[in-house]
């Protein structure tokens, strides 16, 4: 019994091992290959493999603490904003990645226009809890972008959206993820709306294909303060 209870520890201290060393591996590339593209996706492993390790990573802590306090924090600003355009560059690579025809979005999307298209909206309640919801179309359906929150994080498609998290941390997106709550002395009315503000495709038929896509969070409502603007979190993504 304690011979198989020994094997059990040593084999449970090999695989956090072994997870740690592949986590040193996936960072390593990520550096090697920032603003290649390919650096999100394996931001995006190396976000995946340290939450089945039940490391806590400093998106975790941001998705759940207190907004001003995490406004106050002036040293996490620049790494805050990255994660957020990072979210954006995400859902670009989500449409350019899968090759998707003119047809395929306008179906998608519910409508044939190239701009101005509201994908959804993140929004927090004032007990902490969030929530995602897709804009209604005219007769009444929802555009297939219900799972835009997997998209933009990498996760398998069905994930459930976790509701005790926030998604968008930058302080733009933080001064305007709340409907009612009072922050910085700013009663905020909107939601963090998510829009494409422009597709272009590599041909004029329905057949042709994506060549590159602009994503914004609130391009024409938001608030805007010292230190963010709206433009901080408008990325276009090319294929």
């Amino acid at each position: 019994m304690l011979k198989r209870l020994s094997v059990g520890k040593r084999q449970k201290g090999q695989g956090i091992v072994e997870y740690a060393l592949l986590l040193a591996f996936i960072l390593g590339i990520a550096i090697a290959m920032q603003g290649s593209g390919i650096d999100n996706a394996i931001a995006n492993t190396f976000a995946r493999v340290a939450h089945a390790l039940g490391v806590e990573t400093e998106q975790d802590r941001w998705a759940i603490a207190d907004i001003n306090s995490i406004i106050d924090d002036k040293e996490s600003a620049a790494g805050r904003l990255k994660s957020d355009q990072d979210f954006l560059k995400n859902i670009g690579r989500y449409f350019i990645d899968n090759n998707f025809t003119r047809e395929q979005i306008q179906t998608m999307l519910g409508t044939s226009n190239n701009s101005n298209v509201l994908l959804g909206n993140f929004i927090e309640n004032n007990d902490g809890t969030t929530y995602f919801s897709n804009e209604l179309r005219g007769d009444g359906s929802v555009p297939e972008t219900g799972e835009l929150f997997n998209w933009a994080t990498g996760a398998a498609a069905g994930t459930q959206y976790d509701t005790s998290r926030r998604y968008l941390v930058s302080d733009y997106a933080l001064h305007n993820i709340q409907s009612t709550t009072n922050i910085k002395g700013q009663n905020v009315v909107t939601g963090n709306g998510i829009k494409i503000m422009g597709i272009t495709y590599d041909g004029n038929g329905k057949d042709a294909k994506v060549k590159s896509i602009r994503i914004a969070v609130n391009p024409n409502t938001g608030k805007t303060g010292e230190g963010y603007s709206r433009s901080d979190l408008d990325v276009t993504v090319n294929r």
